[in-house]
């Protein structure tokens, strides 16, 4: 088994159906805003699932550009080891994660991950975070394909768990670092997730509203297509 490296922290806390309101008074814009549940909905196989309860988030940072090494590096964050294999990543740099868990006909996490340098991140209470916020673009993302593996790569990922079903996930589901894998990092490569709105709203929330098409992959690596997706959130994108 892989055990992850120090520096990976994942707060986890529940949060209430209810928005806490920001001190100042909000505009209108900001209360039909928040009025609105957060939620994600998509059809597999012609059948449409929708989940309407955000019920936590999470924040973490791992390691980026995970390498084996026969011994162990001095003065090093480990990031995984297997048997006789020490995995480290870049010394100078760090994924920075933010996801959400939605539960209602399935249980869904989205997850947002980027790759900073450490000059550009400020340690929190638990994680380290960007100094100048963790800001998202509209238009078309990135996926990550290799989470929880080498973390070559940034981006959005998804994993779905359906009643009686197996779950699926964006990402190469086969987490072993020590045997050869059949997916590699191009699975999405005929996916799109396009962020339509990516707004600020009062009290250091933002508003983001995104529709996806993507490939879902179980630990067999069986495919299924993830068509119709829509998310919507309001978050801080930020870990106090």
């Amino acid at each position: 088994m892989k055990s992850f490296f120090l520096l990976t922290v994942i707060g986890l806390f529940f949060i209430s159906c209810k928005k806490d309101q920001p001190e100042i008074k909000p505009d209108n814009n900001t209360k039909e805003q928040l009025m609105l549940s957060d939620s994600i909905s998509y059809t597999i196989n012609g059948v449409k699932y929708t989940c309407n309860d955000r019920f936590a988030t999470g924040f973490s940072n791992r390691q980026i550009n995970i390498k084996p090494y026969n011994q162990e590096l001095p003065n090093r964050q480990l990031a995984y080891r297997t048997s006789d294999t020490w995995w480290y990543g870049e010394k100078d740099s760090l994924l920075v994660e933010y996801n959400y868990a939605f539960s209602g006909e399935a249980l869904v996490r989205i997850g947002f991950t980027k790759k900073y340098n450490i000059a550009k991140l400020q340690k929190g209470s638990t994680v380290y975070q960007p100094i100048n916020g963790f800001q998202l673009t509209t238009g078309p993302q990135q996926f990550m394909t290799d989470y929880e593996r080498e973390n070559k790569t940034s981006g959005v990922f998804l994993s779905i768990s359906l009643p009686k079903r197996e779950s699926i996930s964006s990402y190469i589901p086969d987490r072993s670092m020590t045997k050869p894998v059949q997916l590699n990092n191009n699975i999405q490569d005929d996916a799109t997730f396009t962020i339509l709105k990516f707004e600020e709203l009062d009290g250091g929330l933002y508003l983001l509203e995104a529709e996806f098409e993507l490939n879902g992959y179980t630990e067999k690596n069986k495919k299924y297509r993830v068509k119709d997706g829509f998310v919507r959130l309001v978050s801080q994108f930020k870990r106090f």
